[in-house]
């Protein structure tokens, strides 16, 4: 007999045949297979891509001043801009296959340096203003950022990414249209250790000239453990930072860019200062104190001085996506830029885009990749285009059931996708340059998991971070929506020295916006420089500080307390709680057990419920390893998952990229959510969907069965929307059934009678080999929660997996023993006792294996 458990619902799976419907000037046209979409280059992801590398997006970006001051160059929709001071409207400068950022305008007003970006890398260019033309000014798979003129246009600064991969100035000399040989005038130097999201060598970036063109001013961590930099002044020649002067210390995230005054007595550039937003500050040019220009709760970004000093062009993103604004440096007036008119270089056409559900017939929202004739992406001005920054770097946005954008003319491929329950749509069409091109797209249901009682959920997710967008719970939805994304786990946490979305959070688990069809959850990602990063959720009275531990060269350097004390506090407000992100590689004293360090230790002592097991398949592949080892040893470990988006950065995985389903019934509940997590009623994946029964109980039940053993009824189906390699049923690690697949290998179901003579776990497990769009992951995959099967009073144990997690505990004891941050021996003597706790545990459990 089962206990504590819930029966597998007799509803099956249906399965609809592929579906795209394209109405196109009057033309219906039918197409099947997958296009090769836009892809980015191999930096994409990450912080510094995010933060620092120029976005590609539909709104206006990184605003350049026309030497006469009369008009404003800026990138948009993958092309340079330009618009006159006063005018609403916008002409069009390049039209090239790559993404165009970053203007820099020459002092005779005769050029345009920017940044192109492709699926290689990042390059400079150079437009001929009088000819409208452009040339190559470096070329290859690396990047190049933060473009530069010396005040007499004779040198050209910038960035690039060599050597050792991290970024140093160079400069070129230039005369009418030519380039000299490249200079590098920073030279690499060690830090002497690795630093917390920061590399061993330093960075140089974002310079800006003097006057008199001897100097620049720019940002670098040189000497620095935290943040992308201080602001130094350093003189224009080879090796420039052993005579350069520190003149803002501060903990910075790659947003400064400081921008020096004509009069060459004060710079400009944006600070969070430590808060949510980004504002703009003023400050001398040597050491001094910072003055605030801005105090708005939102994102004041690429600030850039007029010629006469008297205005400042920036972007703000008060309304979500980003805008151009002009800010009077006295006086108050403060004022968007408003562009009601694009004047494009090349032919151009309208397609009107209907997405709909088959099933209802209406509407829906829905993710949605582009390739027009330039190969290239044209998001609508209302959304908010991204980059899949995990595996294929597929550009997509997301997108209501119907809108409406400006596309070169031409041949293009459009498709929508909408989770794993739907198969993609897409559609190859010809673009027309005068009227409106009609699309419909249909998406057709492979899958309905709701009507079984499964509902799907991520359960790590950031709204806001620090990003280009200005996010907000709405926003979140709809693109939970476009992703068929039944609950989605927000998770409040700091980034380095900053916590957002704080201010939404009112001592209750769910967000006002949830109802009987969507939830929208609060949590808390506690994330400690060392012992690994936690989630918790359903905190019911506050959130748990002080967000992080363990981080240096500031007042919470100590490894006290330790995330076995954080689980036990947030445990009293009745949360529930689990490692996030584990491991990207097996864990070992070489990488010092990270990311998540005690995970050996909190398991050993019951301090949490769930382990995200699928952050992405390659965190899955060494995560799901030690997971095995720890119910190999009698630990009953939820699977949980969530893909750590972060949803107001450009490169981050769609939200539900991976995804948890959990059995609630026929209602979608907060309470049933949070019962089937410590219920262990769950699977994971990023596409494949599973089912798995043994005796009719889902995963999560315990079986008892007599001291002899007996046999069970076994019981598994499988439907992918792309095609797999394998379908495997596995008992304490080891696989005990492989399935054959059918239908294109994306289906499969398999009941069989099987032996039982010990006690064990069993799970379900499909996957898959390469990338397979639309599933932003390295490879698909699923895995159920365990279902435990007891023969008599013999426990799960094993003897090889606990000694394995004692050599880990141990290693840990030797790690922390002698750390110098500790700020007393009670603190060390604390947590080393809790080591040595969990050290018994696993000596008690490997002397109980047989």
């Amino acid at each position: 007999m089962g206990s504590g458990c819930r029966k597998f619902p007799g509803v099956a799976m249906n399965r609809y045949r592929r579906s795209v419907v394209a109405l196109l000037c009057l033309t219906v046209c039918i197409t099947s297979g997958l296009a090769q979409f836009p892809a980015r280059n191999r930096y994409a992801g990450g912080y510094m891509y995010n933060f620092y590398m120029p976005p590609s997006a539909s709104t206006p970006w990184r605003p350049a001043w026309s030497p006469d001051g009369k008009e404003i160059a800026f990138s948009m929709s993958g092309s340079l801009w330009k618009i006159k001071v006063g005018d609403t409207t916008a002409y069009e400068l390049t039209a090239n296959k790559t993404y165009d950022s970053a203007p820099a305008w020459s002092p005779d007003g005769r050029w345009i340096v920017y940044t192109a970006e492709d699926g290689q890398g990042i390059n400079l260019m150079l437009y001929n203003v009088a000819t409208g033309e452009s040339t190559t000014v470096t070329e290859g798979g690396q990047l190049y950022a933060d473009p530069v003129w010396s005040p007499d246009g004779n040198t050209l600064a910038y960035v690039h990414n060599e050597p050792r991969s991290r970024f140093h100035i160079y400069t070129r000399s230039f005369d009418n249209g030519s380039f000299g040989e490249q200079v590098r005038i920073t030279e690499p130097n060690d830090f002497g250790r690795g630093r917390l999201y920061f590399g061993r060598y330093d960075d140089h970036i974002q310079p800006t000239f003097s006057p008199d063109g001897k100097e620049i001013i720019l940002v670098s961590n040189r000497g620095i453990t935290l943040g992308s930099g201080a602001i130094w002044r350093a003189p224009l020649e080879p090796d420039a930072m052993s005579k350069a002067n520190r003149i803002l210390r501060e903990e910075t995230l790659y947003r400064t860019r400081p921008n020096w005054s004509h009069d060459g007595k004060r710079i400009l550039y944006a600070s969070h200062r430590g808060s949510q937003y980004t504002n703009l500050y003023v400050h001398p040019v040597h050491e001094g104190e910072p003055l605030q220009l801005t105090r708005n709760p939102w994102d004041h970004f690429d600030p850039a001085w007029s010629p006469d000093g008297e205005w400042i062009a920036y972007i703000s993103n008060e309304h979500g996506l980003s805008e151009l604004r002009l800010l009077k440096t006295f006086g108050g007036t403060d004022e968007k830029v408003e562009i009601k008119r694009r004047v494009w270089r090349r032919p151009m056409g309208r397609i009107e885009v209907f997405v709909k559900d088959d099933t209802t017939g209406e509407l829906t929202e829905s993710r949605v990749y582009m390739k027009a004739s330039d190969g290239k992406i044209y998001a609508p001005e209302n959304t908010y285009q991204r980059v899949a920054a995990r595996a294929a770097k597929e550009d997509f946005f997301h997108a209501p059931g119907h809108f409406i954008v400006e596309v070169p003319i031409g041949e293009l491929i459009l498709e929508a996708t909408k989770g794993p329950e739907y198969w993609p749509s897409q559609g190859n069409f010809y673009v027309h340059p005068k009227g409106v091109t009609r699309i419909e797209l249909e998406l057709t249901r492979m899958a309905n998991m709701n009507a079984m009682g499964w509902w799907s959920g991520s359960d790590h997710v950031h709204m806001n971070y620090g990003g280009n967008l200005n996010n907000t719970p709405e926003y979140m939805l709809f693109e939970a929506k476009a992703e068929d994304l039944d609950h989605v786990g927000w998770k409040i946490a700091n980034k380095d020295n900053r916590v957002f979305d704080t201010q939404y959070y009112k001592g209750e688990p769910l967000h006002s916006l949830s109802d009987d069809q969507y939830l929208i959850s609060f949590g808390e990602e506690y994330r400690p420089a060392w012992y690994g990063h936690i989630n918790f959720i359903n905190l019911t009275k506050h959130l748990i500080s002080p967000f992080t531990t363990a981080y240096q060269d500031t007042g919470i350097a100590s490894l006290y307390p330790s995330n076995t004390d954080m689980f036990a506090l947030a445990r009293k407000q009745g949360a529930l709680g689990g490692h996030v992100h584990p491991f990207s590689r097996e864990p070992s004293m070489d990488s010092e057990y990270r990311v998540a360090q005690t995970y050996a230790v909190d398991v050993a002592l019951g301090s949490f419920e769930f382990l995200e097991v699928l952050t992405s398949a390659r965190h899955y592949t060494a995560t799901s390893k030690v997971w095995h080892r720890s119910l190999n040893c009698g630990f009953k470990v939820t699977a949980s998952a969530g893909e750590d988006s972060i949803l107001n950065l450009q490169a981050t995985p769609p939200i539900g990229a991976a995804r948890m389903y959990a059995y609630l019934g026929e209602k979608l509940t907060w309470d049933g959510w949070v019962e089937a997590v410590r219920e262990g009623w769950t699977f994971v994946t990023n596409g494949p969907l599973i089912q798995f029964t043994i005796n009719g109980e889902i995963p999560g039940a315990e079986i008892r069965l007599p001291a002899d053993g007996g046999s069970v009824e076994v019981r598994a189906t499988l439907e992918s929307i792309v095609p797999l390699e394998t379908f495997e049923i596995i008992r304490n690690g080891e696989v005990i059934e492989s399935i054959p697949l059918d239908f294109d290998n994306q289906k499969a179901v398999f009941e069989k009678r099987i032996e039982v003579t010990e006690s064990g776990w069993y799970t379900l497990k499909a996957a898959g080999a390469g990338i397979k769009h639309p599933i932003d992951d390295a490879y698909p995959v699923a895995e159920t929660s365990p279902i435990y099967v007891y023969v008599g009073d013999q426990p799960i144990r094993s003897k090889e997996d606990a000694e394995y997690f004692i050599q880990w505990i141990n290693d840990l004891v030797t790690l922390w023993d002698g750390y110098e941050y500790w700020r007393s021996d009670r603190e060390k003597e604390h947590v080393l006792g809790q080591f040595r706790e969990a050290l018994a545990v696993f000596e008690k459990r490997r002397d109980e294996a047989r």
